[in-house]
């Protein structure tokens, strides 16, 4: 890999670890769908102004068959996870975060037909495992549990969102399916706030930075970091970045917000990685093998 993969796989885990931090400081001064609102409305604004320029393209297709990918992305993910972060530290959501590629290879049997190896099956045993550390490292008083419980329901949102993103990508490109989601995102959040009354205009400094970062950084040039790196390696190497980002929302979330996490908590995040990266080379060992 050359110099530029991996400082575009470093930024890409800096902006996502770090997303966790951003939206728990901005939840704390604005209701929870007002602020989902605010970046979504900031995200759709940058990608209409990349397809204004000419830096993105858009053609007409039938969007409305993308339902799924939004149900699931932003919408049933952004609705789990932030009002998990709510009961729960952005150290812990980050650690839950992680889980996401196994649930993905637990349902692809399912929903893709895809074989599961058994060795699939012992590492996603050994991270659900990491997770009952951390959720019982944390406590388990009903809002500490409820906010965990939350933020798990983003992990299998984002599953979903991953197979019927994958079902769809021979149709839709990953711009328009992006911008699809953004949009959407928007319409939806803009509207629950106003029906539920909680809709506000806030001038609050941690709401707007965290609209701004989220909306263009997590949203917009992240996309395009991963789509750059996905060009020049394998999808299972890139993934092995996405490591990164649970340990820098860890981190971020004990320096930065001074959240205690308990030396069980880290066993069960290791656990989590180690069996990420070890599925993830025995997959690639195995691609060898069959060519």
């Amino acid at each position: 890999m050359n110099w530029k993969v991996y400082i575009s796989g470093f930024a890409v885990s800096t902006i996502f670890g770090l997303s966790f931090l951003f939206t728990k400081n901005s939840i704390e001064h604005i209701n929870v769908y007002t602020f989902l609102a605010f970046r979504f409305g900031v995200a759709t604004s940058v990608m209409l102004l990349l397809w204004l320029f000419g830096i993105v393209k858009l053609k007409k297709k039938p969007f409305w068959k993308l339902w799924k990918v939004a149900l699931f992305q932003p919408i049933a993910y952004f609705v789990f996870e932030t009002n998990g972060l709510r009961f729960t530290t952005s150290s812990e959501a980050g650690m839950l975060i992680a889980l996401i590629p196994i649930v993905i290879t637990i349902l692809s049997p399912a929903l893709l037909k895809e074989r599961i190896r058994w060795y699939q099956m012992l590492f996603a045993f050994l991270s659900f495992f990491g997770v009952f550390l951390i959720v019982k490292g944390g406590g388990l008083e009903q809002g500490a549990l409820l906010g965990k419980l939350l933020v798990l329901g983003a992990v299998f949102s984002a599953a979903f969102y991953n197979i019927f993103s994958r079902k769809l990508s021979s149709e839709f490109t990953p711009v328009e399916i992006t911008f699809f989601m953004m949009l959407t995102g928007f319409v939806f959040f803009f509207f629950l706030s106003i029906v539920t009354g909680n809709f506000t205009i806030a001038f609050h400094p941690a709401v707007v930075v965290g609209a701004l970062y989220l909306g263009i950084l997590s949203s917009t040039v992240a996309f395009f970091l991963v789509n750059f790196m996905l060009s020049k390696v394998s999808p299972t190497v890139s993934s092995l970045f996405s490591n990164l980002t649970t340990v820098i929302s860890v981190i971020a979330g004990s320096f930065i917000r001074h959240e205690r996490i308990a030396a069980v908590q880290v066993f069960g995040m290791i656990l989590i990685l180690v069996s990420l990266i070890l599925n993830s080379y025995l997959k690639s060992k195995e691609v060898e093998q069959s060519r």
